[in-house]
């Protein structure tokens, strides 16, 4: 039983923790620039949004290769284009576009037919709630289905996530906060309306920074070790993620993960790689203030479930509780 529970929400949880860390760094990425702005010599303050991010995936002789590039209109992301490398040739092959009406915003995906935008037709909507650049509420219409989340913040600290299907409660995850860093986060899962303790989230700071998250299952009334991340910095970036398992007793490293930057502090790549593969995704960027890390993952589809994460549709993860806080899924974006 514990282990159909650890499937059916790895990917939520990943989500939701990871849409944490809008709130737990800063919402854009700045760089400084010593340009003279007329009072002193001062320096000031550049935002940047990303309008590129390339993957590379290298598994034995296969080689994959996509492309999403980022379009705005002012501050706002409008459109996202996924293009695929065919013989040596990047081909459009997906699109998603952005509508804005009031505090929502409203997705709709498209498919490359020859020379056409084809819009994808499933029977659903999907709608993001942003008020004073906080998400609210993010809601899934399938047919007759509604899967809906809900966000609750005390000040800028989100502080309660819940998931509701159909208008019953599912999960919910609350928010322990020490000073200004989280603390803990405490999965609860509702089984005919009865709430159920179902996953921990412990986090451990040095310095100030974030040096491990601890994920532990509730198992007959008794806490159980699941999982560590722990994290490596020079300076004030995270360069490197190790990732543990734990198994028997003992913690066993499962994978690693790798952060560069450029010149400016920006996210420049994230790699990691295994026996006969390799991935990495570089990322180019312009000035100016967008919206991108509220709304999407990677310019695919995001669902009620699954949201924000940004794990592809297709692409599976092997690892058997993929329910990890992930730095990662903040840095790329």
């Amino acid at each position: 039983m514990k282990n159909l529970i650890i499937m059916k929400t790895k990917q939520f949880i990943t989500g939701v923790l990871s849409f944490l860390t809008i709130y737990c760094f800063t919402v854009t990425f700045t760089g400084c620039s010593s340009d003279d702005d007329g009072d002193g010599g001062g320096q000031t303050t550049v935002a940047y949004r990303v309008t590129e991010i390339i993957s590379t995936e290298i598994n034995g002789s296969n080689i994959y290769e996509d492309k999403d590039l980022y379009n705005y209109i002012d501050e706002r992301l409008t459109e996202v284009i996924d293009l695929d490398k065919e013989n040596g040739i990047w081909e459009e092959d997906r699109k998603t576009e952005y509508d804005y009406e009031g505090d929502w915003v409203y997705s709709k995906r498209y498919d490359k037919d020859g020379d056409n935008w084809v819009e994808q037709n499933f029977g659903s909507s999907e709608g993001l709630k942003i008020v004073n650049g906080k998400v609210i509420e993010v809601k899934n219409t399938y047919n007759n289905y509604i899967y809906r989340t809900v966000f609750t913040y005390n000040g800028d600290k989100l502080v309660k996530v819940e998931s509701f299907d159909n208008g019953e409660l599912n999960y919910k995850y609350a928010f322990t906060y020490n000073g200004e860093n989280l603390q803990e986060v405490l999965e609860y899962y509702y089984n005919n309306g009865i709430e159920e303790m179902d996953y921990k989230y412990e986090f451990s700071y040095s310095g100030g920074k974030l040096s491990e998250i601890l994920g532990v299952y509730f198992d007959d009334s008794v806490w159980v070790n699941s999982y560590k991340d722990v994290y490596l910095y020079d300076g004030n970036k995270v360069i490197q993620i190790d990732e543990y398992d734990y198994d028997n007793g003992t913690w066993e490293l499962y994978d690693s993960e790798f952060f560069s930057y450029n010149s400016l502090g920006l996210l420049e790549s994230i790699s990691e790689s295994g026996e006969g593969w390799t991935e990495e995704e570089t990322y180019t960027y312009e000035e100016g203030i967008g919206n991108y890390k509220l709304l999407q993952g990677d310019g695919a589809w995001y669902y009620i479930n699954y949201y924000p994460s940004a794990q592809k549709a297709a692409k599976t993860d092997a690892r058997p509780d993929n329910r990890k806080f992930n730095l990662k899924e903040f840095l790329r974006h």
